[in-house]
């Protein structure tokens, strides 16, 4: 059998008949894709055809030349002027003698093929992995005008400057030139870098060949290894050689990583091992991504990421070519193995890269495909506080703060193309909600927001300073949403009144407001309408509210209108619709207001006791107030506070009048106060529907639970709250409890005896 193999490659030569001028030429046929390991060579029986191959087999002999930099050669009536390509008949694609070596390589200029006449078609693409042999006689004309144009139009299809780099990467991986040369070589392929910077496969494997170059020098220099830094915004998806060896050095010595080589080992990983997957955090954001790695890494690893090295890791130094048939390795000299970078442990490098990204994220968004936005307010405001401040965002700040204090009414449109940039909406909701976060960055907040339940803006917004913000979005606590229905339902009567602010005062006192959230509401009053909320809007806005929760907040708006200190017919409907909203009626209504003005005129008509550290040594001790305890003779009443009581009730009445009309009935209308009124009002003090509940209990000392509820409903009052407002009475009036609370509920009877009154 061997000697039947040696026959075949020691037969005679015969002439090579692919290169006559008679070769029919054809469509390109499809690239190969991937290494020719696969085929089989048929050796067929007769001796004819075995001699035939031979023959061929033996006549393909290199005969191509390398042009250097400096010659110029004419093809086809094209002139290339700086040389730097193959030319000849056969050239051979595998230099290191694999199965490829009767292919011809894909670099060479082959003179003998046919080449199409005319003006060339610059939109004709090779497709991948192009071979000059194989491509058609019109894109061999496309690639010969390039080539004689300068090598430097962008506008080709990228297989034109690959096939041109097809012969650079032989002539310095396969042919090893002069140095003089070499240098020459190399900046070549940095040129072209630098010219297609926009393709990445082509930075990838232009990259590859100046690292590997570099390798080819450093092998039996190692302090030259050691000072060889990588250039993170050119890394590839791959780990080039020279990376490999420097990690693994590394590792081997035990030698810590700094930034530069950790970051660039942790993003030249395979994406299957580290999880690391392409992602937009990583390209759109790749400067800043880079920049807080660097930052975060100070932190973490201040003195370096130790990469720890395993015994059975070898790395295999293989440099990847553009071409598909090119192959080359490299062997340290003194080093018996060296550990392989992909096959150590990165476990704590992913995850800081891991929360990088998701910190870049928003930015990476925002930024746009081709960094379009990049210097936008929107993109700066996104970044990281770690990255500080930059000058559009201080630009920004500048601006707010020149703005009129505490509040300051700015257009839509000056705001939103200061946040956004020209040409860009901003009246969506994810706009306002954008801007909201943007101003928080700043320590600044806006009305509406529709973050805080506002709705979306309007022409206007109001913007004002917020404190200790600390570049994040100040939350808001439950009393703020209810302080802000309340302004919502009678903000506007309020602001007719010129009354508003005095209601924000009340509401923040009564509801522990924080300075932002009464900011905040401030701002909302101003934005209010003229015309007051409709019905139907308030039950839409209650809705979301506990039903519990329903009449406190209606209580404490009804308080708080009378806090302000005027109530008028508008401040009236407005009470009457929230009101509505909560499913009560008017009656409850005119009992809190009536309660609430029973309170403010007996805290206002108490003596106010004052003493001086001074008094307690000379003249006489100011008296302090009677005491509400029983006399011997029954309860006293003090005639003036009821007096009080009932010119406050009459004002309530002349101002629900207009509106009541139809219910004029069933408002008690008091008369004015005389020494009379004892005999003509049993209750005096109590509410008019209190009053009337307590009538019908009195009938009987004790109720069942179920049967005082039944009552109280029949009147229109919640019973807990008629309950506590009949106890609070008798607490004012005798000092003691009238009804004790329970199941049956007992009525001190003893207490209403003495009551004034009573005998009617």
């Amino acid at each position: 059998m061997f000697s039947w193999i040696k026959r075949i490659f020691s037969a005679p030569e015969i002439s090579d008949t692919t290169n006559k001028e008679t070769r029919k030429e054809t469509i390109a046929s499809p690239p190969t894709y991937g290494l020719s390991f696969n085929a089989q060579h048929v050796f067929p029986n007769d001796e004819e055809s075995l001699e035939r191959y031979r023959q061929s087999r033996i006549h393909k002999k290199d005969d191509a030349r390398w042009v250097c930099p400096s010659e110029k050669v004419t093809i086809h009536g094209f002139e290339i002027t700086d040389g730097m390509v193959y030319v000849g008949n056969f050239l051979t694609a595998a230099p290191d003698g694999d199965w490829n070596i009767d292919t011809p390589a894909p670099c060479l200029i082959r003179p003998s093929l046919k080449v199409a006449s005319g003006a060339p078609q610059t939109n004709l693409d090779l497709g991948y992995w192009p071979s000059y042999t194989d491509i058609t006689p019109n894109q061999r004309l496309t690639y010969l005008h390039w080539l004689a144009s300068g090598k430097s139009d962008t506008s080709y299809p990228m297989g034109y400057p690959f096939l041109y780099f097809y012969g650079l990467e032989r002539r310095l991986v396969a042919d090893s030139p002069p140095i003089d040369e070499e240098a020459l070589l190399v900046a070549e392929v940095e040129r072209l870098r630098s010219l297609f910077r926009k393709n990445g496969s082509f930075v990838n494997y232009s990259t590859e060949l100046l690292n590997f170059i570099e390798m080819k020098h450093a092998v039996t220099d190692i302090p030259r290894v050691e000072a060889w830094k990588p250039e993170l915004a050119a890394l590839g998806d791959h780990m080039s050689p020279l990376l490999q060896v420097k990690l693994g050095l590394h590792a081997l010595r035990g030698m810590p990583l700094d930034v530069d080589l950790a970051m660039a080992g942790i993003l030249s990983l395979p994406p299957h091992l580290t999880g690391l997957w392409p992602r937009i955090t990583t390209t759109r954001a790749r400067p800043e991504f880079i920049e807080l790695m660097r930052h975060r890494f100070t932190q973490k690893f201040p003195h370096g990421f130790r990469l720890r090295d395993k015994k059975e890791s070898r790395l295999d130094l293989n440099y990847r070519s553009a071409s598909q048939y090119l192959h080359s390795s490299i062997k340290f000299e003194g080093i018996d193995r060296l550990p392989d970078p992909a096959q150590l442990t990165w476990t704590k490098m992913i995850k800081l890269c891991e929360g990088a990204r998701e910190d870049l994220s928003a930015f990476a968004k925002v930024v746009g495909k081709e960094r379009e936005h990049a210097d936008s307010m929107a993109a700066a405001l996104m970044l990281p506080a770690e990255l500080g401040e930059r000058e559009t965002v201080r630009s920004f700040r500048a601006w707010l703060d020149d703005l009129p204090q505490p509040l300051a009414d700015v257009p839509l449109e000056e705001l939103g193309p200061r946040c956004f940039g020209s040409g860009k909406a901003a009246s969506g909701l994810r706009q306002a909600r954008d801007m909201s976060a943007m101003l928080a960055r700043v320590g600044y907040g806006m009305e509406p927001d529709p973050t805080y339940g506002g709705t979306k803006p309007g022409e206007n917004i109001i913007l004002f300073r917020i404190s200790n913000t600390q570049g994040q979005l100040t939350p808001v606590g439950a009393d703020f949403r209810t302080a802000a229905l309340i302004m919502t339902a009678i903000g506007p009567a309020a602001k007719a009144l010129t009354l508003g602010q005095k209601l924000v005062d009340a509401l923040t006192t009564r509801l522990q407001l924080t300075p932002h959230e009464t900011k905040r509401l401030t701002a909302r009053l101003r934005l209010l309408p003229e015309r007051l909320p409709t019905l139907g809007r308030l039950k839409t806005i209650v809705e979301s509210i506990e039903p519990e929760q329903q009449t406190t907040i209606a209580s404490l708006a009804a308080s708080a209108a009378l806090t302000i200190g005027e109530t008028d017919q508008n401040m009236m409907v407005a009470l009457e619709r929230l009101y509505e909203a909560v499913g009560h009626g008017r009656r409850e209504l005119y009992t809190v207001l009536h309660q609430s003005n029973a309170a403010a005129a007996s805290c206002a008509s108490e003596p106010i006791v004052i003493e001086d550290g001074k008094s307690r040594r000379r003249g006489h001790r100011i008296p302090a107030p009677p005491s509400k305890a029983k006399s011997q003779e029954g309860i006293v009443i003090d005639m003036s506070k009821v007096g009080v009581i009932l010119r406050e009730t009459k004002e309530v009445e002349e101002i629900l009048a207009p509106i009541y009309e139809d219910e004029a009935a069933e408002i008690p209308v008091p008369a004015a106060a005389t020494p009379t009124l004892e005999r003509e009002m049993r209750f005096v003090g109590l509410g008019h529907d209190q009053a009337r509940l307590l009538e019908a209990l009195v009938n009987q000392p004790e109720w069942t639970r179920s049967g005082f509820e039944a009552k109280a409903r029949e009147l229109g009052l919640m019973p807990d709250g008629a309950l506590e407002a009949i106890n609070e009475w008798a607490y004012d009036t005798f000092d003691e409890e009238l009804i004790v609370d329970g199941d049956p509920l007992i009525i001190n009877m003893a207490l209403l005896a003495d009551a004034p009154g009573a005998a009617s």
